[in-house]
């Protein structure tokens, strides 16, 4: 059997208890285990992806598990969006209810929205599809149908973090074209 030999800088940089493979040019590493398994008459080699050895050093994935069942998904940009367009003008005949409001026509046009993963959606004593038009109409000549294309940047939620899905590029042109920060805050 033949025995492959490794550049020096690699022998000195492999950890002990991997395996390094070559692929190529590149040289990867692995952590080398082995288990039973009934029936066959010598324990079975497993290799686990560690990263890869260059010269200036091991580059480790960069790769954390989760389990799906750890995380949470909400509707994000629209939202986000609708509460950036909201002017003093919209806000003034509601007096101190506009907030409630505005969370009242979010929930109607998006009720996956991220503003109600802690809160439930305020009862509130006004026409919502009334307050919806008027908000529709400041943002003419778009519609709410316009901004529906943001209703898929997604805010995923964990325990420890919250992160915002890819954003693709009419998604991005369109929120430069409101002036609307679709960052995390």
């Amino acid at each position: 059997m033949a025995t492959t030999t490794y550049p020096d800088w690699v022998t000195q940089l492999r950890p002990k208890g991997t395996a390094v493979k070559k692929v190529g040019n590149q040289y990867y590493l692995y952590k080398h285990t082995s288990k039973r398994v009934p029936g066959k008459k010598y324990p079975q080699s497993v290799d686990t992806y560690l990263g890869v050895i260059t010269k200036d050093g091991i580059v480790y994935r960069d790769v954390k598990k989760l389990s799906v069942s750890d995380v949470e998904v909400y509707e994000y940009g629209f939202s986000k969006a609708l509460q950036s367009l909201v002017t003093e003008e919209w806000k003034k005949p509601l007096k101190k209810d506009w907030k409630d409001v505005l969370l009242a026509v979010i929930h109607s046009l998006s009720p996956r929205s991220y503003l109600f993963m802690d809160r439930e959606v305020p009862a509130v004593n006004r026409n919502v599809p009334l307050h919806a038009g008027k908000l529709e109409n400041l943002i003419a000549p778009l519609t709410f149908d316009d901004l529906d294309i943001l209703k898929t940047v997604y805010l995923i939620h964990f325990d420890d973090r919250d992160i915002i899905s890819k954003i693709h590029p009419d998604q991005k042109e369109l929120a430069d074209k409101l002036n609307v920060s679709l960052e995390v805050n």
